[in-house]
């Protein structure tokens, strides 16, 4: 009741905490702190002469202050971010600070600021941060530091301040920063603050300049060795090869015959049949190709399998864009989709894209079912990403039983399944990449 209570504190402590720390460097810190101390050792002025140094540094902290107002350079400036990044590896990326001022400008900092998005308390009540058993009673409690873990999550990434090289009069730089995403989704961009210090080091100027971006960060992958061949193999698909490239169906031509009875006049060869002065019809056949799918359950309470179950998803994606058919992803949000890449249909980014910014299925397994039941006539082969072993998975299983299979089950607990169908990988969490680097 208490820690509910003082709850909403939690993100303006953080925020005034935050915008604190951008105005004083460490030097400034020191000063200030010494200063402190000066003015309590020296309060008796009759007793020691500390009191003066107090004086001194009072009097530097002043002229700091004041000279902040004198010197806020005049620039302008422009980020410019990748289309994509992957969570938990670090990238990096440019902004670009032009001088529109009258002197050179030195010593600058940017600090780029990602929108920061607190936990409400259902979140932070749930929620266990990595290593908390660690901490002292008082700190588990009270909790503050799960917050802090939580807010920067939530926000997806964390950025280190970059170093503004010197610009000369007129002139333009760009400025590296290096950032690791948190998680996947979308991160939003919402403004960039430029640092600039006053003659002595100790404060920094704080101005703003808003730049709304969006950048899209995609499951974390796991690598797969070239040896794992992808299930099934090239199945009858209507409309052959043509219909991954044209709106309704069309077949593969083959050659030119005679007309008879009954073929229809779409497929009269006009040429042909003007030299020999008689019908002349094409004749075309079916194909065969491969058309595999990625089934994905998202129905789990836990949200670290989910994690993994999407990355193991993504991993297979991955291993699948450079094959010759159609890659299905079968999966169930608010609705059940399926999303097709190959000829004539999307990029396997956007695939992807779909991956990082699915949620958990709120709804029943049988959603699930259902769709993979009208679509799986059409399938060479399918590769189920499962989180656990449950009974509606077995039914999934036993439903597809006549396609070559690939199961991925991704699981806290290895011990605990049963009735693993043989050949399927179980990948237990903190051995996944293990697990996977031998399948």
């Amino acid at each position: 009741m208490i820690r509910e209570f003082i709850f909403p504190g939690f993100a303006r402590l953080s925020r005034i905490s935050r915008n604190a720390s951008r105005r004083s460097s460490e030097r400034g810190q020191l000063v200030t702190t010494s200063a402190v101390i000066s003015a309590a050792v020296g309060i008796d002025t009759s007793l020691t002469m500390v009191y003066q140094l107090f004086a001194l540094l009072l009097c530097i902290i002043i002229v700091s202050r004041l000279s902040l107002r004198l010197q806020k350079p005049k620039v302008s400036i422009r980020r410019r971010l990748p289309k994509y990044a992957t969570a938990g590896e670090p990238f990096e990326y440019f902004i670009n600070v032009a001088n529109e001022g009258t002197q050179p400008e030195r010593d600058l900092r940017l600090i780029d600021n990602p929108k920061v998005l607190p936990p409400d308390f259902e979140q932070f009540d749930r929620s266990r941060e990595p290593g908390e058993e660690t901490r002292n009673a008082y700190d588990r409690w009270l909790g503050f530091h799960r917050f802090i873990w939580l807010q920067r999550l939530n926000t997806g990434v964390t950025i280190k301040q970059g170093m503004v090289p010197e610009i000369s009069l007129k002139a333009a730089v760009d400025t590296p920063m290096e950032a690791t995403p948190l998680r996947r989704g979308i991160v939003n961009f919402q403004s960039i603050t430029l640092l600039c210090p006053d003659p002595f080091g100790l404060n920094y100027s704080v101005s703003n300049f808003p730049d709304f971006e969006q950048l899209m960060i995609l499951p974390r992958r796991y690598a797969i060795p070239k040896s794992f061949e992808l299930p099934g193999g090239r199945h009858f698909q209507p409309g052959g090869v043509n219909s991954t490239w044209s709106i309704g169906e069309s077949d593969e031509f083959v050659s030119l015959r005679d007309y008879r009875d009954g073929d229809s006049m779409r497929k009269i060869h006009w040429a042909s049949t003007a030299k020999r002065d008689k019908p002349v019809v094409k004749e075309f056949q079916d194909e065969f190709f491969v058309r595999q799918a990625i089934i994905l359950d998202t129905a789990v309470d836990d949200m670290e399998v989910l994690e993994e179950t999407i990355s193991v998803a993504a991993s297979l994606l991955l291993q699948s864009e450079n094959t010759d058919g159609l890659m299905d992803l079968i999966y169930v949000a608010d609705v059940a989709k399926i999303v097709t890449a190959g000829r004539g249909h999307a990029q396997p980014t956007h695939q992807l894209e779909v991956l990082a910014t699915i949620g958990r299925n709120e709804g029943t397994p049988e959603k699930l079912l259902d769709v993979v039941a009208a679509h799986q006539r059409l399938l060479s082969g399918a590769m189920l990403v499962l989180p656990g072993w449950t009974d509606e998975h077995k039914r999934l299983v036993r439903m597809l039983g006549k396609l070559p299979l690939a199961i991925f089950i991704i699981t806290r607990e290895e011990e605990n399944l049963t009735e693993v169908p043989a050949g399927a990988n179980v990948l237990p969490l903190g051995k996944i990449a293990e697990r996977l680097a031998g399948a």
